[in-house]
């Protein structure tokens, strides 16, 4: 059967759904996606569902999906590609064809945010997807950065310490919302391929993500200043797949002031508190493999250990 493409809209996602779960079902990337994460992406005002979504039919099945996104950003063009074909349809030319797409419109994004800020297309796949890595280099495609899942076990947490008596760490409230975004761009200003992002980007993928959990989330003041936060996150529907409950540490950071004092540590301490008060098995966290904080080191000493690792490829445009 002929494969039709096109853009996607909201009568789409249902069938999308299905496909992710086919997806999912095989790669195992532990990260299960709904309804609602998809919404919420075309949502943005920055991605366009008939321009930066492609899908693939076969009848009213989705057999392919792919979407194109850029988080605005004056310093950079990163311009993200995402997308996978069912595994019954793999090996069929189907990839190809989704990735050249990707690659053209992709070219169109990054060309639309102006030639200044260092611009390249993105894509990820996992340590040993031979099928994606062939493909990527293929298509001129060469490894970027590598990206460590870690976990915890939730057992004999110690307890937090505050680094000194000028610092106290808080739940989250959202009162702080706005102000901590700008703590974090600060933050991660360091980082590789950080974007400074915006309150539309905040409040859709970070405190506004509907798997965002204020009570396990914290922030660190001295005084009335905001030095350092955990912004953390539970996502049950992964959990069955896995075979294990746990939560998910997606932000943290230490104003640059204020690192080397044991803050994060205290920080992931008291997310792992939190963790256990609500019953999970495992802490969960990624992280740049050359994170230039040193936090990969940081991590092990507090029982996280390596789990997958994705490779993010790159290509320059």
């Amino acid at each position: 059967m002929a494969v039709r493409w096109g853009g996607a809209s909201p009568e789409h996602l249902d069938a999308c759904v299905v496909a992710l779960g086919e997806i999912e079902a095989v790669d195992r990337t532990g990260e299960v996606i709904g309804r609602r994460e998809l919404e919420e992406e075309l949502g943005l005002s920055y991605v366009d569902p008939d321009l930066d979504v492609l899908l693939g039919w076969e009848g009213e099945r989705v057999v392919a999906w792919g979407s194109v996104v850029c988080i605005p950003s004056a310093r950079q063009r990163r311009v993200m590609l995402e997308g996978a074909v069912v595994p019954d349809r793999r090996r069929t030319g189907l990839g190809a064809e989704l990735l050249a797409w990707q690659m053209a419109r992709g070219a169109e994004v990054a060309a639309g945010r102006g030639p200044d800020a260092p611009g390249w297309l993105e894509v990820s796949a996992s340590t040993g997807d031979v099928a994606r890595e062939a493909l990527f280099a293929a298509q001129g495609f060469t490894p970027l950065r590598y990206y460590l899942e870690m976990r915890r076990p939730l057992t004999d947490v110690p307890a937090f310490e505050l680094p000194d008596g000028e610092v106290r760490i808080e739940p989250f409230d959202f009162v702080h919302d706005d102000a901590l975004r700008l703590v974090h761009n600060e933050a991660f200003r360091d980082h590789f391929a950080s974007s400074e992002l915006d309150e539309e980007t905040w409040q859709t993928w970070v405190t506004g993500d509907h798997q965002f959990r204020a009570d396990c989330s914290f922030i660190a003041f001295a005084g009335d200043e905001i030095v350092g936060y955990a912004i953390n996150a539970i996502h049950p529907d992964d959990w069955p797949a896995l075979g294990f409950t746990e939560g998910w540490t997606h932000q943290l950071g230490v104003r640059r002031p204020w690192r080397g004092r044991g803050l994060a540590r205290s920080l992931l301490r008291a997310t792992a508190t939190a963790f256990v008060g609500e019953g999970l098995d495992y802490a969960a966290l990624d992280v740049d493999a050359e994170n230039p904080t040193g936090a990969l080191g940081l991590y092990e000493s507090e029982g996280y250990r390596r789990d997958k690792t994705r490779v993010a490829w790159s290509r320059a445009v």
